[in-house]
C-alpha cells in the first residue's frame, strides 16, 4: 500500500487455502473500496483495483464501502490529505503496539460539500483516476516484461541483435 493509489494484483499477493478462506470470508473487498491500514504502518490509504475485486482482506486493514453522500475518490483524497492523516493520527491508540480501532475511523469527521460539488469533483477525478489505473497496469506489465527479458539478456540466452531483426 505504500505510495500507491490503487492496490492491485501483483506477485506479492498471497493466496490462502480454502479452509482459511472460509474463516475470513467476510473480509472481502470490492473494486473502489477504500482501504486503511490499522496496525503496523497506520494510515496508509488506497483504493481496490478491479484486479482484486472479491479478494480477501488482511486483518491489518479495514475497508470503507457503500458510501453515502461522498464517492470513494472523494473519501480517498480526503483520507490521504494532511487533514485526513491528522484525523487518522488522532484516532490511533496504544503505546506499545499502536492501532486504529474501527470505532475511531467511524468517528472521523470530514468535510462534506454539497452534492453538486462532489458530482463536479467526481466527473473530473474519474477521468484522471482511470488514467492512473491504466498507467499502473502498464507499469506492472512492463516490469513483468523487464523481469522476463533482463535475465535472458544478461545470461546471453537472448541477444539485442536477435530482437532488432523483428523491427
Amino acid at each position: 500500500m505504500n505510495d500507491v493509489i490503487f492496490i492491485q494484483m501483483n506477485d506479492a499477493i498471497e493466496y490462502v487455502c480454502d479452509e482459511i478462506q472460509n474463516t475470513i470470508s467476510r473480509y472481502i473487498v470490492s473494486t473502489d473500496d477504500v482501504l486503511i491500514s490499522i496496525v503496523g504502518t497506520i494510515g496508509m490509504v488506497c483504493k481496490v483495483h478491479s484486479s482484486l475485486n472479491n479478494a480477501n482482506l488482511t486483518e491489518n486493514c479495514v475497508k470503507l464501502t457503500n458510501f453515502r453522500g461522498v464517492t470513494s475518490d472523494f473519501l480517498y483524497f480526503f483520507l490521504s490529505s494532511l487533514s485526513g492523516q491528522e484525523a487518522i493520527k488522532q484516532g490511533t491508540v496504544g503505546a506499545v503496539q499502536a492501532k486504529l480501532p474501527i470505532k475511531n475511523i467511524q468517528a472521523i469527521r470530514f468535510p462534506c460539500p454539497p452534492s453538486k460539488i462532489i458530482t463536479e469533483f467526481d466527473s473530473i477525478i474519474k477521468y484522471i483516476m482511470q488514467i492512473i489505473a491504466n498507467n499502473c497496469s502498464e507499469n506492472r506489465r512492463l516490469a513483468t516484461l523487464r523481469d522476463t527479458l533482463l535475465p535472458r539478456l544478461m545470461s546471453g540466452e537472448l541477444r539485442v541483435s536477435d530482437i532488432e531483426q523483428f523491427k
